[in-house]
């Protein structure tokens, strides 16, 4: 039993901010329907990204969950998600302010048919900012938030990290931990609620380290003068005698202290955080250093002194690590129109409810069929009269 069986969940969202919030109910036992458009003449052009269930995004956000295609903008569409939600727990959506009331999907007409759902919106911005309706991708909030400009070298330009797309990721920490604390407050209280995710908010609030240091000592983050992206030699990539890179992050003096024995520099033991112009001296010191030995040789010496490194990998080295080998990171399921496929496996361990191994993508609007007639009852009559009138696909 998952730690989550039993809770129904209805997503209206397209994009990963909604999508990836909804697999980990997925992963944690919930039942998760997707809402899909159906794919008709008479629906709004819709991008192969969202639509081509083969692609990578549709597969990697959709695993372990059902899809159903209904057009909201026809009434009759609009009716069979209404008898969807009168029996789900959690609504997520990410339209735009206002978009859901004119659809009759708010928060106000769902709650009057279901006093109990948990309705969870994500947006850019939140619903009632200056900016509300501004659209918003991940380099957009990134760069709003002060984080953008604070990466990469002065000699350059801002570097934008573009995978992982971490504001995204901040929106399903808060979409994920909003909702599973209202669904504890529903235990007490029996009510649902109106869970507003700003995904800007939470990338300030995460940001702590570069937000507080400037509320408490008026400091502004920059970007670094040394071409890294770091101004500290114990906390900075290496390149090697094979051309491959390593990370060290010696925040602790005893892991600096290691690194600088490991190293034969024992004299930068008491320079550990030093300013600038000395940091600057021990980084290309350092630099001279790493080119002497290959990766995989400073990664052995670093496990045996203690020195807190890693390897800059690429993907494939990831995916092929012991440690993604040994933890089963990677699972292979069969996919209908694809094969064999490798996905990633949810990273969830729990000891007494465990998340449920991941499982393939349902097609688009796979589950139509089975949900009209298993939830609501729809005849076949009905669902071919639906179909004919792309309501349905």
């Amino acid at each position: 039993m998952g730690p989550l069986d039993g809770i129904k969940v209805l997503d209206l969202s397209r994009h990963s901010p909604g999508r990836y919030t909804s697999l980990i109910m997925a992963d944690l036992g919930a039942e998760v329907i997707t809402v899909e458009t159906p794919r008709t003449a008479d629906s709004p052009a819709l991008s192969f990204m969202f639509t081509d269930d083969t692609w990578f995004r549709y597969i990697g956000m959709n695993c372990s969950k059902k899809s159903i295609a209904v057009n909201l903008k026809h009434e009759r569409g609009r009716a069979i998600v209404y008898n969807l939600v009168d029996n789900a727990d959690v609504l997520i959506e990410a339209f735009r302010p206002g978009a859901s009331a004119r659809l009759g999907m708010d928060y106000e007409t769902l709650s009057k048919r279901n006093p109990r759902l948990i309705y969870c919106s994500v947006t850019g911005y939140g619903q009632d900012s200056p900016y509300a309706n501004r659209a918003s991708h991940d380099i957009n909030v990134v760069a709003m938030t002060g984080i953008l400009g604070a990466c990469g070298s002065q000699e350059g330009e801002p570097i934008h990290v573009i995978f992982p797309q971490i504001s995204d990721l901040s929106a399903n920490c808060q979409a994920i931990s909003s909702i599973l604390a209202a669904l504890y407050a529903r235990e007490k209280t029996g009510r649902g609620q109106f869970i507003d995710v700003a995904i800007t908010d939470g990338m300030i609030y995460f940001n702590w380290v570069m937000n507080i240091r400037y509320l408490l000592n008026g400091e502004v983050a920059d970007r670094s003068k040394l071409p890294t992206g770091s101004d500290q030699a114990w906390l900075n990539t290496y390149k090697t005698h094979d051309g491959k890179y390593v990370a060290i992050s010696c925040l602790e003096p005893p892991l600096w202290a290691n690194l600088c024995r490991l190293v034969g520099r024992g004299d930068f033991v008491d320079q550990h955080f030093a300013p600038l112009e000395k940091q600057k001296e021990m980084y290309e010191a350092l630099c001279k250093i790493f080119t002497t030995k290959d990766r995989d040789e400073w990664l052995r010496l670093f496990d045996q002194a203690d020195v807190a490194g890693a390897p800059v990998y690429n993907v494939e080295e990831v995916l092929s690590d012991p440690h993604v080998v040994h933890r089963g990171l990677v699972v292979e399921v069969d996919h209908p129109k694809l094969g064999k496929v490798k996905l990633l496996n949810n990273p969830f361990r729990l000891s007494d409810t465990p998340a449920k191994p991941r499982t393939r993508p349902p097609l688009y609007g796979e589950n139509t069929h089975e949900i009209l007639t298993d939830v609501i009852g729809a005849s076949e009559q009905e669902i071919k009269s639906l179909i004919d009138e792309g309501v349905i696909e």
